[in-house]
């Protein structure tokens, strides 16, 4: 369970239960997880006080929220329950739950021997549950069990979350115990994050909760409670407010919602193509790859790629996609497993003392626990990091994904769908469409407008050279390479727009010569050089969202150049249209959490990310940061 601290920043401290109670007591709040048969009383309140059984039955996407993941047990209950019920084909479920204190992986474990009937589904969660660090979590557990955890403290979690919730469970700690868990703003977030009609349930009639509830917006009633309980709570809101916190031009207030089984066109066959396949299959949609060449043939093709994370000081948006993007990774790797990727960790070497100094303030700020980011001697070390044989990842994510052979020429998006045409003649009708096809999406019309800019970089493999245990970065690289040898790179040189990567025998001796302090007596006659392009943003941020429809933004946003404060309309959008691009060279990591991220707004489940990541990634950004860099240069 959650709640706010006294203290203004607890670091995710886990949670310190008393098991010499009569019941696993939380130390902190001096109230207990659960009592007694704790199945059937989740049962009771949650389950049935949410109608859960019959509703499960009809739908395609149910998602529920929750105030406080404690044991998991409600989770593990919901995840029985969808198990045992007869529901539509391609039917999903989605929970999110707010946590401030988790639970040790011991406690975990002992929690979860009191109900053997969850066994099956506890032994999953345990193996799949994140480390303690803030933010957003999302686990897949089953190909239509999504869990998706907010560590932190409850108000800000739920302030920055997105995504519609169909049935609450209020299961704070006891109100005398953790009054802010039961308050008037955290009610009115819920409100928010609610779809019409959305209902909930919780074991208290407390007068303040009743009172704060329903000055949310929720409709009451009581109940009869479970055990020695008299009476419990449910309701439902039926108009919630309005739901997205974001600034008006990041606002998509018509979303298309293709439902389960729609089709799904991805223009491009790299990594970021092939996540949003993988992405899309878990939303159960229909992808199909729209790629001339192949899968993985630009810089996804390269025979090792580095799975690491970028680590930034601060915790701002970018901060926490980066952070993040490297857990979901890892978290994904260890689940579809293969081969094709070696955990032998990642080495950060610190060249000079700005760079010791720098791992000096991650370690203080402890961005990772210290099983996830070590000191050494020569840098930080990354344990769970490790090599990708990139074209294998690729093909992994992408899996049996229907493949058109073409290059797209235009796209005709309207309300219903997008047509794409091709340079063969051909049209195919999609019901939504993702341009993931890195420097080429600037061939696109709608995508002209984008900052896109194209970077060359070239590796190096020498597959009969003996690589170093783990991988070694500090700017360029060397690591094993899957298939075996070694790999080094990687050159970094723009490139006008239109012209293609070429391999030379000056990039493969520029890459020897950055990695000779550590590998001395490499021959460039023995290297097999591969070229590509990366896609890059001015920012180094990716771009992950709905397309721009720029023919709305010029008009409605004009006067941010002249700093009026005014209500300015939600943003357009091309119709179901999103865009994955400029990912740089680190797309291995990012691609797959920002892919996540469309297919949620696209069917408007909880969000794997918070708002301000969101508008961090945004495609519309640099239209509104332009806007706004002129009104500064007006007043200069």
């Amino acid at each position: 369970m959650t709640g706010e601290a006294e203290e203004e920043d607890k670091r995710l401290s886990a949670a310190k239960v008393d098991w010499d109670a009569s019941a696993p007591r939380s130390i902190l709040f001096d109230d207990i997880y659960f009592s007694g048969d704790g199945a059937a009383e989740s049962e009771h309140v949650f389950l049935k006080g949410n109608n859960l059984a019959a509703r499960f039955s009809s739908v395609y996407v149910f998602s529920i929220g929750e105030l406080g993941f404690g044991t998991g047990l409600n989770f593990l209950s919901a995840w029985k329950l969808w198990r045992e019920t007869k529901k539509p084909e391609d039917a999903r479920l989605r929970f999110f739950s707010v946590e401030g204190f988790p639970l040790g992986a011991d406690d975990l474990a002992r929690s979860h021997e009191a109900w053997p009937e969850l066994a099956a589904y506890s032994a999953k969660l345990r193996a799949a549950s994140p480390p303690r660090i803030p933010g957003v979590h999302r686990i897949e557990l089953e190909d239509d069990v999504a869990l998706t955890l907010h560590y932190g403290e409850a108000r800000e979690a739920l302030q920055r979350a997105e995504g519609g919730v169909d049935a609450w469970f209020f299961d704070g700690f006891s109100p005398a115990k953790n009054p802010a868990m039961w308050s008037p703003e955290i009610f009115a977030e819920c409100a928010r994050l609610s779809n019409p009609g959305a209902t909930f349930a919780t074991f208290t009639v407390a007068g303040d909760v009743r009172r704060a509830i329903a000055s949310a917006g929720f409709a009451l009633e009581k109940r009869p409670g479970f055990g020695r309980k008299r009476e419990m709570l449910c309701g439902r809101i039926d108009a919630p407010p309005a739901s997205l916190r974001r600034a008006p031009w990041f606002r998509n207030t018509k979303p298309s919602r293709p439902q389960p089984g729609a089709s799904l066109g991805v223009i491009g066959g790299g990594v970021a193509g092939a996540s949003l396949v993988h992405a899309a299959r878990r939303a159960g949609f229909k992808p199909t790859i729209i790629e001339e060449k192949g899968l993985a043939a630009g810089a996804s093709g390269n025979p090792a790629g580095l799975i690491m994370p970028r680590l930034d000081l601060g915790g701002g948006p970018a901060s926490r996609f980066f952070l993040h993007s490297y857990l979901y990774t890892i978290r994904l790797l260890n689940e579809i497993g293969g081969d094709w990727f070696s955990p032998c960790g990642v080495l950060l070497r610190a060249e000079n003392d700005e760079a010791r100094a720098r791992q000096k303030r991650l370690l203080d700020d402890a961005l990772l626990p210290p099983d996830w980011m070590a000191a050494r001697e020569d840098g930080l070390f990354f344990p769970q990091g490790g090599v990708v044989d990139a074209p294998a990842y690729v093909a992994a994510l992408a899996g049996d994904a229907q493949f058109i052979h073409a290059s797209v020429v235009s796209i005709s998006p309207d309300e219903d769908g997008v047509t794409v045409r091709m340079n063969d003649g051909a049209a195919h009708h999609f019901d939504a469409l993702v341009i993931a096809n890195s420097i080429d999406a600037s061939r696109i019309l709608e995508a002209r407008a984008l900052p896109l800019s194209a970077i060359a970089g070239q590796i190096d493999w020498f597959p009969d050279e003996t690589p170093p245990a783990h991988a070694i970065a500090f700017g360029p690289y060397a690591a094993p390479a899957p298939r075996g040898g070694l790999v080094i790179g990687a050159t970094y040189e723009k490139i006008t727009q239109g012209a293609a990567a070429q391999t030379s025998l000056a990039a493969t001796q520029s890459n020897i010569e950055a990695v000779s302090g550590i590998l001395p007596g490499l021959d460039a006659n023995n290297a097999r050089p591969r070229a590509s392009l990366r896609c890059q943003t001015p920012d180094r941020i990716p771009i992950a969202g709905p397309l721009p429809d720029l023919c709305f933004f010029a008009p409605s946003y004009d006067d941010l150049r002249l700093g009026k404060q005014r209500a300015y309309p939600p943003a357009e959008v091309v119709p179901r249209t999103h865009i994955l691009s400029g990912l740089g060279s680190r797309g291995l990591v990012t691609a797959p959490l920002a892919a996540a991220m469309i297919l949620t707004e696209m069917t408007g489940e909880p969000s794997p990310a918070d708002h301000e990541i969101a508008e961090a990634l945004h495609p519309a950004r640099f239209f509104i940061r332009d806007y706004k860099r002129a009104q500064h240069i007006r007043k200069k």
